[in-house]
C-alpha cells in the first residue's frame, strides 16, 4: 500500500515508477502522485491508428452501462500482463476534518475481502500466481496495480475487483492501518523537503483541498474512525468510478466480457460530496518561512500553471525540461555545478483537472538559504523569457528520445493507458503526445513563459533557521541589477570548508 512518488508520494512509500512517458501523461513526475492526465493537446488523427501506439496493437476502449470502463493494449507474445486499477476519488475530495481519508482507506482495502478475507490471503494470493501487487493515493484518484504472467491475468483482475468492491473494512483492521498511517504522517511531518512543498501548495490553493497532503495530519488521521471509511467507501468506490486498464497479450473483447460479469449487480452508491472550486490565483508575491527537520533548508518557488488537457502544456513542460529536470539544465549548471549550492535542485510541471502548478525547489545548506531565494527568483526571471535556440533543442530531443523508448513494458503502458483515461476521459496515443511536442516552437515556449512571473511568485522556505529565511521577502522584488549576475545569482563568499573532527580514542 504505497503511493505515487507524488506527488504525492512523499506522503507513503514510493511505487515502482512507471516511465518518463506515463509520468508526462499524468502529471506531476517527482511526487505521486502526482499529478492527473495528458500533455498532448488535441490533434486531428484518430488514436485507434496503430502507428501512434509502436509496439502495442489493438488498443481500445469500452464504456460498460454501469458506467466502468475498460481500456486495453496489445503487446503480442508478450508474456506478462499489468492491470492498473483506478477509482476517481482522491484526496481533493476530502473534507478537512477528514484529510487523508482516500489513504488509509486504501491502506485497508489490502486487509482483506470477502474472497480473500486476510491481508495475507491477498497477497499470497497474487505471489502464489508469480506477481505483485500494490497500490497508491493521488489527489485525483486512488489506484491499484498489478503485474503477473499472462496466464494470471483473470486470477489477478478478480481479486484486485473483489478487493475493492467488497472489502471487509473491520474495525480491528481499521485500527492496525490508522497507527500505520500516522506513522508514516510523523515521518514526513517535520521533513524539510515535505514541509516547503506543502506550504507552497498553501500558497497557491489557500483554503482548498489541493493545498493539503494525501496523507492527512496526525489530528485528521487521529480523529477517524472505520465509520469514516465505510462512507468514503460508499459514494467513492462505485462502479461509474472504476476504470480497469490492461496491457499485455490479451483480448480486449475478452476483458471486457470479464470486467463487465465482476460488476454486475455492484450497486450505484451515493452521491458524491460536491466540488469546491478552485480558488483564484495569488495576485501578489509572497514568502513563507517555516521550521524544518534536518540541516537542510528547502525553498521552493512557484506560480499557478495549466490544467491537464490545456494546450500550452506541452511547451510548459520542454520549458521546464530547459530549466530544471535535465542534467545539463540551467538550475543543475547554476546552482549545482557552478556553486555547488544545491544538489537537489529540479523544476516540475504539475497539472490536475481544473487547475495545475509550475514549481522550482533547491535543498540547501541553512547558511546559504539566502543565496538560494536569490537564485530561484533570478532563474524565474529567466523562464519568463523563454528558452535560446541550443537549449530549445536539447530539450525538445531530450523529450522525443524519451518518448521513443517509453511505454516497452507492460507496466508502462497500463498506467498510461490509465491516466489517459482518468485525466482526458479517452485514449491519448503515445504518438500525439510526441507530435504535440515535434511541433512546438520557440514562439510557442516564449508565449508560455510569461507565466513565470516574479509578480506572484510563491516562494517557501522549510529548515532549520525559519527567522532567518521569514527576512528574504524583499528578493522577490530586488531587480535584475541589485547584485546579480548574468548567470541570476548573488555574488556572495563561499562558506568556509566543513571541519571534520577525528573522534578521540
Amino acid at each position: 500500500m504505497v503511493s505515487m512518488a507524488e506527488a504525492t508520494a512523499r506522503y507513503a512509500s514510493p511505487m515502482p515508477t512507471p516511465s518518463f512517458l506515463a509520468r508526462r501523461l499524468r502529471g506531476g513526475a517527482r511526487r505521486a502522485a502526482p499529478d492527473g492526465a495528458s500533455p498532448a493537446s488535441p490533434i486531428a488523427v484518430d488514436p485507434s491508428d496503430p502507428d501512434l501506439w509502436g509496439i502495442w496493437a489493438d488498443v481500445r476502449r469500452s464504456v460498460l452501462p454501469s458506467g466502468t470502463r475498460v481500456v486495453t493494449a496489445r503487446l503480442p507474445h508478450g508474456g506478462s500482463v499489468s492491470l492498473a486499477i483506478g477509482i476517481e476519488v482522491g484526496s481533493r475530495m476530502e473534507a478537512a476534518e477528514e484529510a487523508g481519508a482516500c489513504h488509509v482507506l486504501e491502506h485497508m482495502v489490502f486487509r482483506g475481502s470477502e474472497r480473500w478475507p486476510t491481508s495475507f490471503d491477498l497477497t499470497a494470493a497474487i505471489e502464489n500466481a508469480g506477481g505483485t501487487l500494490d497500490g497508491y493515493t493521488h489527489r485525483e484518484a486512488t489506484v491499484f496495480h498489478a503485474r503477473l504472467p499472462r496466464a494470471s491475468m483473470r486470477h489477478a483482475l478478480d481479486l484486485i475487483i473483489d478487493m475493492v468492491r467488497r472489502p471487509h473494512l473491520r474495525p480491528d483492521d481499521f485500527a492496525t492501518e490508522r497507527d500505520v498511517v500516522l506513522e508514516e504522517v510523523r515521518q514526513d511531518a517535520e521533513a524539510s523537503g515535505v514541509v516547503a512543498e506543502e506550504t507552497l501548495d498553501e500558497l497557491l490553493w489557500p483554503d482548498h483541498a489541493l493545498n493539503r497532503s494525501p496523507a492527512g495530519t496526525e489530528a485528521s488521521v487521529g480523529a477517524m474512525d472505520v465509520g469514516t471509511m465505510r462512507r468514503l467507501w460508499s459514494w467513492g468506490y462505485v462502479p461509474a468510478r472504476l476504470v480497469v486498464a490492461i496491457a499485455g497479450d490479451v483480448d480486449h473483447a475478452e476483458v471486457t466480457d470479464l470486467v463487465a460479469t465482476l460488476v454486475e449487480g455492484w450497486a450505484p452508491g451515493d452521491a458524491p460530496p460536491a466540488a469546491s472550486p478552485v480558488p483564484e490565483p495569488p495576485t501578489v508575491a509572497r514568502l513563507e518561512s517555516r521550521w524544518g527537520e534536518g540541516q537542510t533548508a528547502y525553498v521552493y518557488a512557484g506560480v499557478r500553471g495549466v490544467a491537464t488537457g490545456d494546450p500550452d502544456r506541452p511547451a510548459l513542460e520542454l520549458l521546464s525540461c530547459a530549466v530544471g529536470e535535465l542534467a545539463s539544465s540551467r538550475l543543475w549548471a547554476d546552482l549545482r555545478d557552478a556553486r555547488g549550492l544545491a544538489y537537489d535542485v529540479g523544476s516540475e510541471v504539475v497539472t490536475y483537472k481544473d487547475s495545475g502548478s509550475l514549481l522550482m525547489w533547491a535543498g540547501v545548506s541553512a547558511r546559504r538559504q539566502t543565496e538560494a531565494v536569490a537564485c530561484l527568483v533570478a532563474q524565474v526571471r529567466r523562464a519568463s523569457r523563454g528558452l535560446d535556440e541550443e537549449e530549445f533543442s536539447r530539450a525538445r530531443n531530450f523529450i522525443l528520445g524519451e518518448l521513443a523508448m517509453s511505454c516497452e513494458t507492460s507496466e508502462d503502458m497500463a498506467h498510461w493507458l490509465l491516466w489517459g483515461e482518468l485525466g482526458q476521459g479517452r485514449l491519448v496515443a503515445p504518438g500525439m503526445v510526441r507530435a504535440a511536442y515535434e511541433r512546438l516552437t520557440l514562439a510557442d515556449v516564449a508565449r508560455v513563459a510569461r507565466r513565470w512571473s516574479t509578480d506572484c511568485l510563491q516562494v517557501s522556505i522549510a529548515g532549520p533557521a525559519p527567522r532567518r529565511g521569514a527576512k528574504l521577502s524583499h528578493l522577490l522584488t530586488a531587480g535584475d541589477d541589485e547584485g546579480v549576475d548574468v548567470q541570476g545569482a548573488p555574488r556572495v563568499a563561499r562558506p568556509r570548508p566543513l571541519r571534520v573532527r577525528r573522534p578521540k580514542a
